[in-house]
């Protein structure tokens, strides 16, 4: 259990909140079915985390003590170039049966997928399927960022001729952020944490530095378990890989989906990252991931607040 030579006994290192503490196998996170959306809903959106920032707003809270009162806070800007809707993936019984790819897709995304354009109309699949789900891709080439697109899924709202008439209608176009995320909802974020390769226990667990004379180690844990087990348990603080781990977090709030760059944009650049070129959305606190590294939204599963827009200023 990591226990300390200076005392009896200790808590456990490390939360079990997440075990096992698993590397990502890709560096950016995907969501499942999303539930309880509306009639030409789409369930979630992208983009790419640019920096922090800092921005007033007047506090529309009414149980907050600063309701009514200008508060100054951090915000995440996530640059969000248009997703291109690539097919239409058809489902029965929770199975894929199929997908129906669209035309004029990049050339970027034929070498991360390998499918034919128009092999399979959405009447053939008439009839056979219980739900439809959009494939679409990323356009970072669009902000200059890098060529290689992230192909994935995103769930429609409403019923089966609803999904079916919006699935034809968006297939091979493109979809803004503005038309998805909306200023003042809640959103819920998955995401791939930072790397930060192979560390000790101190940092990894938290494990007390010993002092001087107490042990021949400092920075390790001072008992590895019970001889009788004639192994050492998971639970014991030890070194090894931190970081690049899949995390989602819940009701992130949305302060500004904006089209001008110029808004967010500050003299010396964002660290790592550079300018924003395109639209951006603003969301309040941090996000996890680092610079550059691809952050999905949904809209919130379970919101704890009324969504309310509210008025901000970034400040520069």
């Amino acid at each position: 259990m990591g226990h300390q030579i200076t005392k009896k006994s200790t808590p456990r290192r490390g939360s079990m909140q997440y075990y096992p503490i698993k590397k990502s196998k890709r560096p950016y996170n995907t969501f499942g079915k999303v539930e309880n959306l509306e009639k030409n809903e789409i369930g979630g959106f992208a983009g790419y985390k640019v920096g922090m920032i800092q921005l007033s707003y007047i506090d529309s809270d009414k149980n907050s003590p600063t309701f009514k009162m200008e508060v100054i806070t951090n915000a995440t800007v996530l640059e969000s170039p248009p997703l291109f809707v690539c097919a239409l993936r058809f489902y029965n019984k929770g199975s894929s049966i199929g997908e129906s790819w669209g035309s004029g897709i990049n050339k970027f995304v034929a070498r991360q997928v390998k499918f034919k354009e128009n092999n399979k109309s959405v009447d053939d699949f008439k009839g056979k399927f219980d739900d439809i789900r959009l494939i679409v891709s990323t356009q970072p080439w669009k902000i200059d960022l890098k060529k290689k697109p992230e192909v994935f899924e995103l769930c429609i709202g409403g019923n089966l001729e609803d999904k079916l008439t919006l699935g034809k209608e968006l297939l091979s176009k493109e979809i803004e952020a503005s038309s998805v995320i909306k200023d003042g909802n809640f959103v819920d974020v998955a995401s791939v944490t930072k790397g930060k390769g192979f560390t000790g226990s101190v940092k990894r667990y938290g494990v007390k530095i010993y002092p001087v004379h107490a042990s021949k180690s400092r920075r390790k844990a001072g008992n590895l378990g019970a001889e009788s087990m004639a192994k050492v348990q998971f639970t014991v603080p030890q070194h090894g890989r931190l970081g690049f781990n899949s995390r989602v977090e819940y009701n992130k709030f949305v302060f500004r989906v904006i089209k001008d760059a110029d808004e967010v944009n500050i003299p010396s650049g964002y660290k790592r990252y550079g300018n924003v070129k395109g639209s951006a959305i603003i969301l309040k606190g941090s996000v996890p991931g680092s610079a550059s590294r691809l952050i999905m939204l949904r809209k919130a599963i379970r919101p704890t607040k009324k969504a309310e827009p509210v008025k901000v200023t970034v400040l520069k």
